[in-house]
């Protein structure tokens, strides 16, 4: 038994050196199998091993072999089939392939087809085989795997006419390499692309665990991968303002190429490509030296593709090739990849901004509803107190306690109103002075504009994160104003307790109570906190019935974790 051959210089090459390559003629057959592998890569609609079970189909075909197996490098430097045709083991797909000392592992050392004689055996499939071909698969950092094609011994293979040729007389030569080598390309593609979509959920999911990243930054760390899995220049994110002019909002490299390499193009391809709603790639040749007989000519390619979500175009990124260099379907495919976690992340960014906008627009409301409600009534009924007291000096001085005494309450309550209202307009002195303070300021203000008997069980400021204790006193003032507003209580009673785990609120009140399970139209307390509390994987019941009184228990987790 010989040893295995290489063939130099035909698979394996660097995706920019396999570009330059003339496409030999192929099968007619073997050209619609890599068709469809193509229109698989460009339109997206298939995942990395759903394309390479394409491949591995396309190639032992192309081939007319008995078996082929796809497998990628990992970044542990294992091989793990992926996707096979023909005859192995059922169990082979997700499998380990050893490196050392294999063919497979001899093809990624040297980047070159190796071709085995017969009596060659494979972890893969159990049986000896016949001859044996391993084809690398490209990458960019790191090769992206092998593909190995065989003839299982004793099988043979069969031609078009339907002729059986043995496998002891097979021999693959260049031109199967340049066959299979047609596939490895698209695999690296299909790899390349995983592993980028890969390193960006990665990194989405960091900024995620470190409490959300403001939008610069994240755009900061899209625009340094659009650079790392094409080799750029330099990348930068443009998006639309309000009035439809592009700003750059980050970028990675030196951005000032962007402008001066390919003289002064940036800003025009970008609205361009905005305007197409497609990706556009600008070639720009400058001379150097002069412009006589000895100048130099030099090419950069500029990349620009529209950020797209729901429809709507937010922006561009641009992204300059090396001089020289022009970028592939790979490449644009991964600018198209980067562009669109770009568009997601500047989407979400808009959609939390408006939200956060509609929430205080409707707090802004509801604040003025409070003010017309209850301070400007205090402040027309102590005007009104004042004149009658003025009136009652002159003529009837022995009354003037009582218009008095009624000015006195009325500025007590609006000033016991205003201040409510501040703290509320303060989100922050919540986490300043403590949830426990902050419904005893609350429960003053309730007694003191509605007359209602309060009791309260607060006891000591208990351990929780802000946003749990922000929304219990937002459900405890929600309640505070049905007790008031709707049951005509005349004693209420609020009670928070604490456990290691959660947070427990109750708010009762001997009011007229209301039967839980009807429908109540226009009115949205119940079910605004209801929302609150299970934003925060928490529980409310509503303990009522008509002439019973009503008792509200909001429970909610810390939100502390060890």
């Amino acid at each position: 038994m010989t040893g295995p051959t290489v063939v130099s210089g035909v698979a394996g090459v660097a995706p920019e050196a396999a570009r330059t390559t003339a496409p030999p003629a192929v099968p007619t057959a073997t050209a619609a199998d890599v068709a469809d592998v193509n229109d698989a890569l460009l339109h997206g609609e298939l995942d990395r091993d759903s394309v390479l079970r394409l491949v591995a189909r396309g190639v032992r075909r192309g081939l007319d072999a008995t078996a082929c197996a796809v497998s990628t490098l990992e970044r542990d430097g294992t091989l793990v089939v992926r996707a096979a045709d023909g005859r192995v083991r059922p169990d082979l797909v997700g499998t380990s392939v050893p490196v050392t000392d294999s063919l497979a592992g001899e093809a990624l050392r040297r980047c070159e087809a190796v071709i085995a004689d017969s009596g060659q055996a494979t972890a893969w499939s159990g049986s000896v085989l016949g001859p044996v071909l391993v084809v690398p698969i490209p990458g960019r950092a790191r090769p992206g795997g092998v593909i190995e094609v065989a003839d299982v011994a004793g099988t043979g293979s069969t031609d078009s006419t339907g002729t059986t040729e043995s496998t002891e007389s097979r021999r693959y030569g260049p031109g199967d390499v340049r066959t299979a080598g047609l596939f490895a390309g698209a695999a690296g593609m299909a790899v390349e692309h995983d592993r980028a979509s890969a390193e960006l959920e990665l990194a989405a999911a960091v900024l995620g665990a470190a409490g959300g990243e403001p939008l610069p930054q994240t755009l900061r760390q899209l625009s340094a991968a659009a650079l790392t899995g094409t080799g750029g220049l330099a990348a930068a994110i443009y998006l639309l303002d309000d009035n439809l002019t592009l700003r750059r909002a980050a970028g990675a490299g030196p951005t000032e190429l962007l402008e001066d390499s390919a003289a002064g193009a940036a800003p025009n391809v970008a609205q361009a490509a905005v305007a197409s709603r497609a990706p556009i790639v600008h070639q720009h040749v400058h001379s150097e030296g002069g412009g006589g007989v000895g100048a130099h000519r030099r090419t950069t390619a500029l990349v620009c593709v529209p950020l797209m979500s729901r429809g709507v175009v937010l922006g561009v990124l641009c992204c300059l090739c090396p001089a020289g260099s022009y970028p592939g379907r790979r490449e644009l495919a991964y600018l198209s990849m980067v562009a669109g976690k770009a568009a997601m992340t500047v989407d979400s960014s808009h959609l939390v901004a408006s939200a956060q906008e509609k929430a205080a627009q409707e707090e802004r409301q509801r604040l003025a509803r409070e003010l017309h409600d209850s301070v400007s009534q205090a402040l027309y009924g102590i005007a009104l107190g004042a004149r009658t007291a003025r009136e009652s000096i002159g003529q009837e001085p022995e009354r003037i306690d009582q218009p008095l005494a009624y000015v006195l309450q009325l500025a007590e309550a609006g000033l016991a109103d205003m201040r409510a209202l501040i703290f509320e307009l303060r989100p922050q002195a919540l986490a300043e002075e403590g949830l426990v303070a902050a419904l005893g300021k609350q429960l003053a203000a309730f007694r003191v504009r509605h007359g209602v008997r309060t009791r309260a069980v607060l006891g000591n400021e208990p351990a929780g994160a802000f946003k749990v204790k922000q929304t219990l006193y937002r459900i405890a003032q929600e309640a505070l104003q049905n007790a008031a507003k709707h049951a005509n209580a005349r004693n209420v009673l609020v009670r928070l307790e604490a456990s290691p785990t959660a947070l427990t609120l109750e708010v009762a009140d001997d009011g007229v109570g209301f039967d839980p399970g009807a429908s109540y139209p226009g009115h949205l307390g119940l079910r605004s906190m209801r929302e609150r509390v299970s934003e925060l994987g928490g529980t409310l019941e509503i303990h009522s019935a008509p002439g019973e009184g009503t008792r509200i228990v909001a429970r909610a987790p810390t939100g502390l974790w060890p």
